[in-house]
């Protein structure tokens, strides 16, 4: 994992030859894009995104046309497998709140394996950003501001590269970070017309309604996880499976429109 939990000392907050923000289409990733705008040069940014498998299908134009509209670079990550493959033929399990597998290989590795391999172009102080808040859960409220990156070297063997993990809008409420859209002239991704949050399409951590909202619109893409759970007989969650989610909205004719629909609006 990324997390070292060596607090980094204020008086070496400075000097950042780029400044990455972990950008996941959510609004606190976009409150966080706002800071990193208001705080470096655009030249020094970089708009970040994994790509896990089972994300919403507009999130690559979305990362795309922002970068353009903002005129700072982007790079979309994706792992080699995938949510899919790696739950047919290594997995065999979907995530859960102790193993977010999801999280560690599709995200933090992925993230971690691309900073290191970038060093030269990075420079060798980096700051990398996060829009994490404490008012989300009690385990986000106990998280430090700033802390040592796990891709810092810390001997000169390969080099020198420091990188910082800091979490600019810990502090602040869900509103302001739509006020901050609002401000950079983005637009919020369009899962917030109807969920309260935005994560991946099948997120085990969602309530149930909210998979079934993604179940009406996308029934092409939530079905392929239907019936990656049929082989591997592992449901989604402990109590409940992605087949009677799906299956239980198949019948409802407010089907609304599909995800090759939806267009971007900045």
């Amino acid at each position: 994992m990324a997390r070292t939990k060596i607090l980094v000392p204020g008086e070496k907050m400075y000097g950042y030859t780029s400044a990455i923000v972990s950008f996941s289409t959510g609004i606190d990733s976009t409150g966080v894009l706002y800071w990193a705008i208001k705080n470096f040069p655009k030249d020094k940014i970089w708009l970040l995104y994994c790509d896990t498998g089972a994300e919403y299908p507009i999130n690559d134009g979305i990362v795309k046309n922002i970068s353009k509209f903002l005129g700072i670079k982007y790079k979309i990550l994706r792992h080699p497998k995938g949510f899919l493959e790696l739950l047919l033929t290594e997995r065999f399990k979907f995530p859960d709140a102790k193993n977010r597998w999801c999280t560690s290989i599709l995200k933090t590795g992925v993230t971690d394996k691309w900073i290191r391999a970038n060093r030269e172009e990075l420079g060798n102080k980096v700051l990398f950003l996060t829009g994490e808040r404490k008012d989300e859960s009690r385990s986000r409220a106990l998280l430090p501001e700033s802390e040592y990156h796990s891709t810092t070297l810390w001997t000169k063997r390969k080099g020198e590269f420091e990188c910082h993990w800091h979490r600019p809008v810990l502090d602040y409420e869900k509103g302001k970070m739509f006020e901050f859209g609002k401000d950079l002239g983005i637009g919020a991704h369009p899962c917030y017309e109807y969920l309260p949050r935005c994560s991946c399409m099948i997120c085990v951590l969602m309530p149930d309604r909210f998979c079934k909202e993604n179940a009406k619109k996308y029934p092409e893409i939530i079905k392929q996880f239907v019936d990656a759970e049929k082989e591997i007989k592992h449901t989604w969650k402990n109590k409940k499976s992605l087949e009677e989610i799906f299956n239980s909205c198949q019948d409802i004719d407010d089907i609304e429109i599909g995800y090759e629909q939806i267009k971007l609006t900045l």
